[in-house]
């Protein structure tokens, strides 16, 4: 049965989703690290791709340079990756998967459509990119707490005057990021606190998501055609789209498109409820996505998975499904 009606007519319980640039900290993944010979050679395997040590980076690097682009998208991958892989071995399968930005990334590989490698050298590539454009054309990302739509929208026809401004994430009810030039930041911040409750600028290097990526998409757009792309063995969906598909070349283009699109965070949560997901598995650093997704669906069981044993989580889950 084709991925896209396998989709469609599943009765679909647990969701995994994967998070996005900003999860990252130093010191994450220590405890799986120290007590996983698995996730050890994910990390060793991550340091021969690269040529440089990604755990040493994660464990003991200044947050600073956990925090640049090219540093932190491959880390939060290999984590989040290892981490999934830890969780089929110990008996789960997640019904569907998806991804926050970067994560869709995550995502893509543990649904069978990269190898680990290739995700790795994938991302790699994304990071490096969006890290050149970013010093091209500098910008940053402000997160929005309480704004009604109609005022941002005034507000960013406004600014827009001056410069690029465009929201970049959908994350929840009330909450928008807006990416932007960095030369806007301190009228955007003026102008937008006035219409917002709390406005925080983000640990990024760069406006993602918008048209300050442009550069790094076309690049990105042919390095990802060279990188070879499979069906999916569990249904992803797409942030560009809201759909899952099985064909590689619209996956390739939805995973290209979305360096300049806003990620749809809300809509796709919302879609997978309707598909009848009850269960959501953030996989990877920190619960940056369990709290938009608690904001989303309250009545909605989501399994954070940073600083967990495997087993611990199967078992939580097992004892939500009845098992």
């Amino acid at each position: 049965m084709p991925i896209e009606e396998l989709a469609r007519r599943r009765v679909m319980r647990s969701a995994a989703v994967f998070p996005g640039q900003g999860s990252q900290y130093p010191g994450m993944g220590r405890r799986l690290y120290a007590g996983s010979a698995a996730v050890r050679q994910f990390f060793d395997t991550a340091a021969d791709v690269l040529g440089w040590d990604l755990w040493d980076l994660c464990a003991g690097g200044a947050e600073g340079d956990l925090n640049e682009t090219s540093r932190s998208q491959p880390a939060i991958y290999t984590l989040s990756y290892a981490v999934f892989r830890l969780l089929l071995d110990h008996g789960w399968q997640p019904d569907i998967v998806a991804g926050h930005s970067l994560g869709e990334f995550s995502a893509a590989a543990a649904a069978g459509v990269f190898t680990f490698q290739d995700g790795l050298r994938t991302v790699a590539e994304r990071g490096r990119l969006m890290a050149q454009a970013a010093q091209r054309k500098p910008g940053t990302m402000l997160a929005l707490l309480g704004v009604r739509e109609d005022e941002l929208r005034e507000a960013l026809a406004e600014l827009g005057n001056s410069g690029v401004i465009a929201p970049a994430n959908y994350n929840c009810p009330g909450q928008v990021v807006i990416a932007l030039e960095r030369k806007l930041l301190d009228h955007a911040k003026t102008r937008l606190g006035s219409i917002a409750k709390k406005v925080v600028e983000l640990p990024v290097s760069g406006g993602f998501h918008s048209s300050l990526m442009e550069e790094a998409q076309i690049a990105f757009s042919k390095f990802l055609a060279e990188i070879p792309v499979e069906r999916p063995c569990i249904p992803l969906l797409l942030s560009v789209t809201l759909a899952a598909s099985s064909d590689p070349m619209e996956i390739r283009k939805a995973l290209t498109e979305q360096m300049t699109s806003p990620v749809r965070w809300q809509e796709a949560v919302e879609h997978m409820i309707s598909r009848e997901v009850t269960t959501f598995v953030e996989v990877g650093p920190k619960d940056v996505l369990t709290g938009l997704i608690r904001r989303i669906a309250r009545d909605h069981r989501v399994v954070v998975t940073d600083g967990r044993e495997p087993q611990e989580i199967v078992s939580e889950l097992g004892r939500a499904n009845g098992v």
